[in-house]
C-alpha cells in the first residue's frame, strides 16, 4: 500500500519516497530493489514524463553514523564511531530501529522529497515509531541527565567525585552491579555523545510536530476483512488520543462475488469448492458493508480492495493498486 501510493505520487509529477521501518524487508521484494536496500531510484519506463519513485529501507547504522558526523566534530564523531559502546548501540540496542526511523524522516526531508510514504510493521508495534522518539527526547530534558552529560568527564579528571560521599556510595553501587569498567565506558561515551542525542532529541520534536500537522501528514490504516473491525477500532482510537490525523482505512485483499455455473457432471469437489469461496466472499461482503457504516463518519475515505491474482512484485503491479489509490 505505501509502495503503491508512492507511485501514485510519482504518477502525479512529484518527487516521492517509500521509505519501510518494516524488519520483514516486503518492499525490496515489490519493487525489486538490489540487496544493500540504500535509497535507490526506482525506474518508472513511461512513456509520458512524470515525477520520481525512490525507494529505501530503514539502515540503523547509516542513519546514526550519518547523525553522528554531521553534528560532531571530526575528533568527537572518530571518538564516538569507535566506542565499544557504539558498536552495541548501533546494531543491538532495542527501540533503535523506532528512534532512527524519525531520524530517517527528517533526513528525507532534508533531500527535498515532495511526498514520503513509510511503511510501518504490520502490527500493533507500528505506533512506537512515534512514541519512543518522544520518551527519549523527554528522558534527556531531564536536568540529572544534562548534568552528567555536560560535566562527567571534567568531574572523573579532576577527582572530584572521590570528595561527595553520595557519589563515592552511588558508583560503588553501580560497579558492584555492573562492574567498574563498564560504568565508566557507559558515562564516558554517554559525555561524549550527549551533543550528538541533544540534537536528535530536537531535530525528532521538530519531526513528530510535522507528522501531527494535518495539513502535512495523515495516516491510512490498512488491514485485511476478518481483522478490519479490530484494527479500525484499535489505530483509530490510538492515533486519535495521540492527535494524529486520519485520512483513510484500506480494507485489502476482499474476495469478489461472482455467479458460478457449474456443469451438471462436476465432481462433489468442485462444489463443495465453489460453496467455500462464495461463503468466504458472501463473509467479507458483509464486513465491508459493516465497516462502511461504522466507519464513515470518523475516517474520511474508506477504500476495498479485491485480492489479486498474484503477488504485488514490481511497478505495474502496483499500478494496478495505485488507480484505486488516489486520495
Amino acid at each position: 500500500m505505501a509502495a503503491a501510493s508512492a507511485l501514485q505520487a510519482a504518477l502525479d509529477g512529484r518527487r516521492a519516497l517509500v521509505l519501510t521501518i518494516d524488519p520483514a524487508l516486503r518492499l525490496r521484494t515489490a519493487l525489486s530493489m538490489d540487496a544493500s536496500g540504500l535509497q535507490q531510484k526506482v525506474p518508472l519506463e513511461l512513456p509520458q514524463p512524470a515525477g520520481e519513485l525512490w525507494a529505501a529501507l530503514l539502515n540503523v547504522r547509516q542513519s546514526l553514523d550519518r547523525a553522528v558526523l554531521r553534528e560532531a566534530k571530526p575528533e568527537e564523531a572518530k571518538a564516538i564511531l569507535e566506542h565499544p559502546l557504539y558498536q552495541v548501540l548501533a546494531t543491538s540496542l532495542a527501540g533503535m530501529q523506532e528512534l532512527m526511523a524519525i531520524e530517517r524522516i527528517h533526513q528525507a526531508l532534508a533531500e527535498n522529497f515532495e511526498a514520503i510514504f513509510i511503511d510501518t510493521a504490520p502490527s500493533r508495534h507500528a505506533l512506537e515509531f512515534l512514541d519512543k522518539p518522544e520518551f527519549f527526547a523527554h528522558l534527556l530534558s531531564f536536568p540529572i541527565v544534562k548534568l552528567v552529560g555536560r560535566t562527567y568527564n571534567w568531574w572523573i579528571r579532576t577527582q572530584l567525585w572521590k570528595l561527595n560521599r553520595v557519589a563515592v556510595q552511588l558508583y560503588s553501587r553501580f560497579e558492584e552491579i555492573l562492574g567498574e569498567s563498564l560504568v565508566h565506558q557507559v558515562l564516558e561515551f554517554f559525555s561524549i555523545f550527549r551533543k550528538v542525542a541533544q540534537n536528535y532529541a530536537d531535530r525528532a520534536e521538530q519531526t513528530l510536530k510535522l507528522l501531527h500537522d494535518p495539513a502535512i501528514t495523515s495516516f491510512t490504516i490498512v488491514t485485511t476483512p476478518f481483522k478490519a473491525r479490530r484494527d479500525g477500532e484499535y489505530f483509530w482510537k490510538e492515533l486519535t488520543n495521540r492527535k494524529f490525523s486520519i485520512r483513510g482505512m484500506v480494507v485489502n485483499r476482499l474476495w469478489p462475488g461472482f455467479p458460478v455455473e457449474l456443469p451438471p457432471n462436476s465432481s462433489p469437489q468442485i462444489h463443495e469448492l465453489v460453496r467455500w469461496y462464495g461463503d468466504v466472499s458472501e463473509s467479507h461482503q458483509k464486513i465491508w458493508k459493516e465497516i462502511s457504516g461504522d466507519f464513515s463518519g470518523r475516517i474520511p475515505r474508506l477504500i476495498a480492495l479485491q485480492e489479486l491474482p498474484r503477488d504485488v512484485d514490481g511497478v505495474p503491479a502496483l499500478r494496478q493498486i495505485a488507480t484505486k489509490l488516489k486520495w
